[in-house]
């Protein structure tokens, strides 16, 4: 796991200073307040490890979104490929089950700028994870985007934590999508459900478990941070959402982590904080257990 994208950092190094200027534009819309709220978020690599080179074990089989038996029978155990249509795009998804008693809690996991569903849950070893702790995987694929926000452009994100649906956003209708289906196989725990994001996909879990706060127990936001800085996400979401951070004390994003963990503990969410010592933003930084075992011990009320 010691390769990785090339051009990763410098991508990361971009995404860094245009977050920056939009914590600034965000700050001033919605609260008035001057230039000094600076957000080191944004996007950095194309893979927690291997960026790319490290291949799947999943043996897939095809579930087709018109496959009435996905939503309405209980999940087989094993692995498939579950192709969704949500927003006008055609979306495919890793699916895992463990075998074991049924309903399980359920783990959404969002890969990086740049790398596979196959690739992330390759190289943190999801699978396994799931096998010994018994929790349903669903690693949906991103689709690479470019659009305006506010006045700013942002290029080539595989993951949109920042404009509304109603505004554009394809990704979380998409994990609307993804967790009423499989909840309503019967095969999930609704009070358990998680969101796992890396990166950019990080800056998603958080954007999504803060927006559907009162159908999650819990996001686990890895190497990123609140998306929206100074904006109301945290404030008003339904519930005060458990949150685990996880961040490497080299990580350019550093100081956004920081702001989101300040901002959060002033809310009220419980947290998880974590900083890893001397790890950078690629590979991920720290054990992927010790955020999951955090949020998979959460409960929806």
């Amino acid at each position: 796991m010691a390769a990785q994208l090339a051009g990763a950092e410098f991508c990361y190094a971009d995404r860094v200073t245009t977050t920056r200027v939009l914590a600034t534009l965000m700050c001033t819309w919605w609260l008035g307040c001057g230039a000094d709220v600076t957000n080191d978020g944004g996007e950095a690599d194309g893979g927690p490890g291997d960026g790319g080179a490290a291949t799947s074990d999943l043996s897939s089989s095809d579930l087709s979104s018109t496959d009435a038996a996905v939503s309405t029978q209980p999940l087989a155990p094993g692995a498939s490929t579950l192709m969704l249509e949500v927003a006008g795009q055609p979306r495919s998804v890793i699916l895992y089950v463990p075998s074991g008693t049924q309903p399980l809690s359920l783990v959404i996991a969002l890969h990086g700028n740049g790398d596979t569903n196959s690739n992330f849950v390759a190289a943190l070893g999801l699978q396994a994870l799931a096998d010994q702790d018994g929790f349903v995987l669903a690693a949906p694929q991103g689709i690479s985007q470019s659009f305006t926000f506010m006045g700013q452009p942002i290029n080539g994100v595989d993951w949109d934590a920042y404009r509304s649906a109603s505004s554009g956003n394809i990704d979380l209708p998409l994990l609307d999508a993804l967790r009423t289906r499989l909840v309503a196989s019967g095969s999930i725990d609704p009070h358990h459900v998680v969101v796992f994001g890396y990166s950019q996909g990080g800056f998603l879990s958080f954007r999504y478990g803060m927006e559907a706060a009162s159908v999650l127990a819990c996001t686990a936001v890895i190497a990123a941070s609140d998306p929206l800085p100074g904006g109301p996400l945290v404030t008003q979401a339904a519930r005060k959402i458990p949150v685990a951070l996880q961040i490497g004390t080299n990580d350019p994003g550093l100081s956004g982590a920081q702001a989101t963990r300040t901002e959060l503990q002033q809310n009220g969410n419980p947290i998880q904080y974590n900083e890893i010592q001397g790890a950078g933003h690629v590979p991920f930084p720290g054990d992927p257990r010790v955020p999951l075992d955090y949020c998979r011990a959460q409960a929806l009320p």
